[in-house]
């Protein structure tokens, strides 16, 4: 599978004790990494809508799947917090099927 960058950082989102937001660090090897810029009209109005799309390979995941509303940032991080770059998962798609060479999950992120 072709990938382009060095890895990812996922920071699944959960609930502590004290019931405030806190964040579990994943990090994913050798991924695909794509910034996709877009734009949409409405009426007089432009809206830009840019978004990521992360290809996974399964030979990288170990064990954790993104989900919707997990943060996602392109390069390894150790920080505690997600940094303000990060992206917000809003779809992830699992396919690890078929031949081995080829499945991956695909997520993506505004």
């Amino acid at each position: 599978m072709f990938t382009n960058k060095i890895g990812c950082t996922v920071f699944e989102r959960t609930v502590g004790k004290d019931r405030m937001e806190q964040y579990v660090r994943h990090f994913f090897p050798a991924i695909y990494w794509e910034d996709m810029k877009g734009q949409s009209q409405s009426g007089t109005s432009m809206k830009q809508q840019d978004s990521v799309l992360c290809i996974i390979p399964a030979a990288s995941v170990s064990g954790y799947i993104p989900k919707r509303s997990d943060r996602i940032l392109c390069g390894r991080c150790t920080a505690a917090e997600p940094p303000e770059e990060c992206r917000t998962v809003m779809e992830v798609k699992d396919f690890r099927y078929g031949s081995a060479g080829v499945q991956h999950l695909e997520v993506t992120a505004v």
